[in-house]
């Protein structure tokens, strides 16, 4: 079968992906250059794709091996593939299809880490003390009491418009999978939104973005990225210290002051309770610590 025969499929699956799915721009790209590669691999080397044999996806890990990826990244790619012919299996596009053939490399369960709140409260008070424009200091502040305050993944937050604003003790969000949920908002998130509106020099339109960058476009995650990697640096905060670290650590703080798991699931946007979870994990894991820390007869 030629590349050719399945764009139109490919086409129709990733359309799939965004309408029906809801998955995001970020990762349906990725998918699409996944199931690219391996179609591309299987041309090249005639290897049998509708449907793929065991002999066929063993070659390709073969390849994936040789380009000594990272395990994370081997098991994306595998994922892509499967879901690929999944998806054209479910709509009677590929007669058959042997699913225990995609085996994906093992990964070792990661935890989420968490940063201290007192390391949290330092942090946010640098920002200010920045020889940056006094507005983006403000700016950089506002994004991340939204991170750590209400739990907000990055792009959430960077793709807020202007008329979202909060004015109110609830903020809406468009989450994974095109979902909306509602966040508690502390007042100091709103007065940090606040000051950095009223300082912004630059006077947006309702429907355009509610953080701006230095030209006045739209703010790009990197921008915060490299501030948080800075503060890193300057403070020596933990290593593990990012944008999404801070989420994190406003879901292990939450659990740690008693909050229920389920409306820790509901603040976050987590469709699974089983991800949600892993948060009871790594509170466990600190009491521990705590434990063997003071305890006489440890």
């Amino acid at each position: 079968m030629s590349i050719i025969n399945v764009n139109d499929k490919v086409q129709e699956w990733l359309s799939y992906l965004e309408s029906i799915k809801g998955f995001s721009l970020h990762t349906i790209n990725a998918y699409k250059r996944d199931i690219i590669e391996f179609l591309n691999f299987c041309n090249q080397e005639a290897l049998e794709i509708s449907p793929p044999d065991k002999y066929t996806v063993r070659e390709y890990l073969s390849f994936l091996s040789k380009k000594e990826l990272s395990k994370p990244t081997v098991a994306r790619k595998i994922s892509s593939v499967k879901n690929y012919f999944k998806f054209l299996l479910k709509n009677k596009l590929l007669l058959t299809l042997d699913l225990s053939i995609f085996k994906s490399p093992k990964l070792k369960r990661s935890f989420p880490k968490s940063v201290d709140p007192e390391l949290v409260a330092k942090a946010l008070k640098s920002l200010t003390n920045n020889e940056n424009d006094h507005w983006i200091n403000l700016r950089d502040r506002a994004v991340m009491l939204l991170l750590y305050g209400s739990g907000l993944r990055i792009s959430e937050a960077l793709s807020l418009k202007k008329k979202e604003a909060p004015n109110g003790n609830w903020l809406r969000v468009l989450g994974k999978g095109n979902k909306h949920r509602d966040v508690p908002l502390l007042p100091i998130i709103c007065e940090g939104i606040r000051e950095y509106l009223e300082s912004c020099p630059f006077n947006a339109k309702d429907d355009q973005p509610l953080f701006l960058g230095k030209r006045g476009g739209p703010l790009s995650p990197r921008i915060i990225q490299r501030r948080i990697e800075t503060l890193r640096f300057e403070l020596g905060l933990p290593s593990h210290t990012t944008p999404h670290a801070l989420r994190h650590a406003f879901a292990t703080h939450l659990l740690s002051g008693g909050a229920d798991i389920r409306a820790i699931q509901q603040l976050l946007g987590h469709s699974s309770l089983s991800t949600t979870q892993r948060y009871t994990d790594v509170n466990e894991t600190e009491l521990l610590n705590l434990h063997k820390a003071i305890h006489p007869r440890s």
